[in-house]
């Protein structure tokens, strides 16, 4: 069972340092951050009938590709009715496929006005009014913006931000950070009145 079982473990998000004794290393940001220290996770996976021992992969990928990773391992395709955002990644980890399983990588935090795009090398980061340009071979720390000398890879990453934008929907569910609206939309939760429902 063991050879042919798909164990996988990764973190959804960064460490929060200062809390739980998280260690982010040289990345900048921490959980809830959009820099790498916010996104940039462990990521292992196990297959030993499949993937040999020791297997380094270090192209981009994202937390959506499990879904399409291990549907694809229990040849289970065929029930998947709608079109998923993730990619089978064996192929890539076997060798089998070269390229990158992602072009482009997106983020985006409507509450807190936040938008992200990375191709294998540069990352667009817009938070407000601020927007950044790192380049995350040479500087994985995130150290140094480099905006003003890159506006072709800044043209790039923000027109293809846009447009996987267009086919965005807005958000059907609020987040954890979203109690004044939820209460609104919510009035009648027990757990949300001021007071308690007998």
């Amino acid at each position: 069972i063991t050879d042919n079982t798909i164990v996988i473990f990764f973190s959804d998000n960064g460490g929060v340092e200062w809390y739980n004794f998280s260690d982010n290393g040289i990345l900048r940001g921490i959980k809830g951050d959009f820099f790498e220290g916010g996104i940039r996770v462990p990521f292992t996976m196990q297959w030993p009938k499949k993937i040999k021992p020791g297997t380094k992969y270090d192209k981009p990928i994202i937390a959506l590709d499990v879904f399409a990773t291990v549907a694809s391992a229990a040849s289970a395709e065929k029930y998947i009715k709608n079109d998923i955002d993730g990619v089978d990644l064996l192929p890539y980890i076997t060798g089998k496929k070269s390229g990158l399983p992602h072009e482009y990588l997106y983020w985006k935090n409507p509450d807190k006005d936040i938008d992200v795009v990375r191709d294998e090398r540069y990352k667009y980061l817009r938070i407000k009014d601020d927007e950044y340009i790192f380049d995350l071979k040479n500087d994985i720390s995130e150290e140094t913006n480099i905006i003003d000398s890159s506006k072709p890879i800044y043209d790039r990453l923000k027109s293809q931000f846009k447009e996987w934008e267009k086919d965005m929907i807005d958000p059907v569910f609020l987040d954890l950070g979203s109690g004044k609206e939820y209460n609104k939309l919510n009035p009648d939760r027990w757990f949300n009145s001021s007071q308690e429902k007998q």
